[in-house]
């Protein structure tokens, strides 16, 4: 194997090997100090220096390196090596730059960009946890991983862990993978989202697992900048796992729309809510082609949730109002659950629900399933089980059958 010299600044040791042709791009083998020390200006040299080098691989080996924010570049991967750990530095004063809060590991109008390999990232979140809750619920945090207007964005086989805020923000990202992906937060670290697509398009989420303190999934279509934009479009999302945390959801910021989610083959156990869409006037949007099938719930108290009040900040966009439209349930099991699903769209219309198939559901759940201000709702092929009421308490509701 050929060696190059990488000489991407004078304090940073680094072991540059030229890979075979089938991987075009260099190997960077970055070596930073585990001596507690902030090491983000070595490993962002190292970037940098991949980066301008046409792209390739930046591998961090096992060790624990603390860090402060760093910028991905295009087409970089940085690969963490088994027992490889970046700490955010508990200084939280390096997260902010001139005023501006700085996210741990942020990209902007990046392309190619990849964290794959098997170690973690950890947020070191706990300060930041307690100075929000001291604040009230107002200070703001960084993010673990923000990514804004990039493109081919891959996550595969690491850990996120003890974000301060949300753990991954693709916002604005088209083509975004995240595979076999682990996501650990305390169920009580405030907002703590796991994964939040926002205005995206064409987000794969598979073989994840998912363990925090608010939404494991979110996907968002709010306003950008005040304005109305694209929508998020096109995410799949399979083979997961979702334990604490508040579920699979879609919302609350909805105004640009979110079209064509589609979930398969996953399980929840013990999160707070299971399928759920939050919005509320002032914040919606239309929701559409929604599919959900061979889904397993145990000892989910809320396992469908369709809520147009989730929030009492309704905003100033009075006209951003939420809907869903076309939205499938299918093969759904619950056990354990304190209601069987609850639908309820806007007051005095039908319309902010409509065309909604739920087949092949078995639920068992202390009350019934509760469908209200809905149209065109078809259910089919289900047993409720429930201890007390009926099996569905059905109000203001036109066309559909089944229920």
């Amino acid at each position: 194997m050929k060696y190059v010299v990488c000489m991407a600044a004078f304090f940073t040791l680094l072991s540059c090997s030229k890979k075979n042709n089938s991987t075009p791009g260099y190997l960077y083998v970055v070596h930073m100090a585990t001596d507690g020390s902030n090491q983000a200006a070595i490993l962002q040299s190292a970037i940098d220096s991949c980066n301008a080098s046409g792209g390739g691989i930046i591998e961090v080996p096992a060790g624990n390196y603390v860090i402060g924010p760093i910028t991905m570049r295009s087409n970089v991967n940085l690969l963490l090596d088994t027992m490889a750990v970046l700490t955010a530095s508990s200084n939280m004063s390096v997260f902010t730059v001139n005023g501006k809060l700085l996210n741990l590991i942020g990209a902007t109008s990046a392309v190619n960009i990849s964290i794959t390999g098997k170690g973690v990232i950890d947020g070191n979140g706990a300060p930041w946890w307690a100075a929000f809750n001291a604040s009230g619920g107002t200070l703001s945090r960084p993010r673990l991983v923000y990514f804004t207007t990039c493109a081919n964005v891959k996550l595969d086989g690491i850990t996120l862990q003890n974000s301060p805020s949300f753990h991954f923000v693709p916002n604005q990202c088209s083509r975004v993978t995240v595979n076999n992906v682990k996501i650990y937060a305390p169920a009580n670290s405030p907002n703590t989202d796991g994964i939040d697509p926002s205005n995206a398009t064409s987000v794969t989420i598979t073989n994840c697992t998912i363990d925090d303190g608010d939404d494991c999934i979110a996907i968002k279509g709010g306003r950008v900048s005040g304005k109305l934009g694209y929508p998020t479009d096109t995410v799949i999302i399979s083979g997961c796992t979702f334990l604490h945390g508040h579920g699979l959801s879609v919302g609350s910021e909805t105004d640009c729309g979110v079209n064509y989610v589609k979930a398969s083959n996953c399980t929840f156990s013990g999160t707070t809510n299971g399928i759920r869409i939050k919005s509320n006037i002032g914040l919606g949007g239309a929701i559409s082609n929604l599919s959900y099938s061979n889904i397993t719930m145990t000892n989910v108290p809320n396992p469908i949730i369709i809520d147009y009040t989730y929030s009492s900040n309704s905003g100033i966009n009075t006209t951003d109002i939420p809907s869903v439209n076309n939205m499938t349930i299918d093969h759904l099991t619950v056990t354990g659950a304190s209601n069987a699903g609850s639908l309820i769209g806007l007051a005095n219309t039908t319309n902010s629900i409509s065309n909604l198939t739920l087949t092949n559901l078995n639920i068992s759940a202390h009350t019934g399933l509760v469908l209200s201000n809905a149209s065109n709702v078809t259910m089919s092929n289900y047993v409720i089980n429930v201890t007390s009421g009926n099996q569905v308490i059905a109000t203001n509701t036109v066309g559909g059958s089944g229920y």
